[in-house]
């Protein structure tokens, strides 16, 4: 694909983005403020072509992805061959780490679905720099700025997304737009199933920075009823000092159910 032609999707992508019905939703506010903290909600329901949006200003502010860059990250991997496919064991180097769970060989789904940091570092690094700032500019993803360590930029680097961004991008994930193959794009999909029930499937990504400078805490996907995907969504918050990151997970629900989009007993918690 050619410059001019590469820019023409690029301005009919944002367009498309932009042009869609958009709600503003203030009543969200007191599913965060119960929680004590700052954040905001973007959904995007397809069958209705509308963003309902909660504190818009932010929702359109970049902010470093963390560990929902394991979405794209992935992608690429298997995209370069830095990732053989689901089955691939990457091996616990028998090193203490942050988290017990961590501490075991891990493939594509578990290391998606346990968040391990040391496995995906290791994709980056097989992947390269080079191919790695080439790759984030085919997905237009975020800002695309890949400064930093090879295996941290995503986490205290230069790289920044915003909630508008990160639906965006997975709307074009589950719809096969992005260009990656199928392949690569149906396994990582697989590896996002975070919960299966007989009548919806959560598939997502949680993502949170260690960084005093700038902390927040993501909690990014899609639902899917009958296998349609019926709504996307992307969330994020300031954490406090003592404030668990689980809060994602009921502030979400609690909007997801108020949007009608997860039934009232659902046990996301």
């Amino acid at each position: 694909m050619d410059r001019l032609s590469t820019s023409l999707l690029a301005l009919f992508t944002s367009w498309s983005a932009s042009a869609a019905d958009t709600v503003s939703m203030p009543e969200w506010e007191k599913h965060f403020a119960t929680r004590g903290v700052r954040g905001t909600f973007v959904l995007y329901e397809p069958d209705r072509g509308r963003y309902s949006i909660f504190n818009e200003a932010r929702a359109r502010q970049r902010f470093l992805p963390a560990s929902t860059f394991k979405i794209p990250n992935a992608l690429i991997g298997l995209e370069v061959g830095a990732i053989a496919d689901q089955h691939e064991v990457f091996r616990w180097d028998r090193k203490p780490k942050l988290r017990r769970v961590w501490e075991r060989d891990h493939t594509l789904d578990t290391g998606m679905r346990e968040s391990v940091v040391w496995m995906f570092q290791e994709v980056a690094r097989r992947t390269g720099k080079a191919r790695m700032k080439q790759w984030l500019a085919k997905l237009e993803y975020g800002n695309q700025d890949t400064g930093g360590a090879v295996d941290n930029f995503w986490l205290q680097g230069g790289l920044r997304i915003s909630a508008v961004e990160q639906v965006e991008f997975l709307r074009r994930l589950r719809e096969n737009r992005l260009p990656v193959s199928q392949r690569s794009s149906r396994l990582v999909r697989n590896a996002l199933v975070f919960e299966r029930t007989p009548e919806y499937t959560i598939y997502a990504k949680t993502g949170t920075t260690g960084t005093v400078k700038e902390p927040v805490a993501w909690w990014v996907g899609w639902i899917e009823k009958q296998g349609r995907p019926t709504a996307y969504f992307a969330m994020n918050f300031t954490p406090q000092a003592k404030t668990p990151f689980t809060v994602r997970f009921p502030i979400s629900r609690a909007i997801l159910e108020d949007a009608g989009v997860l039934p009232s007993e659902s046990p996301l918690s």
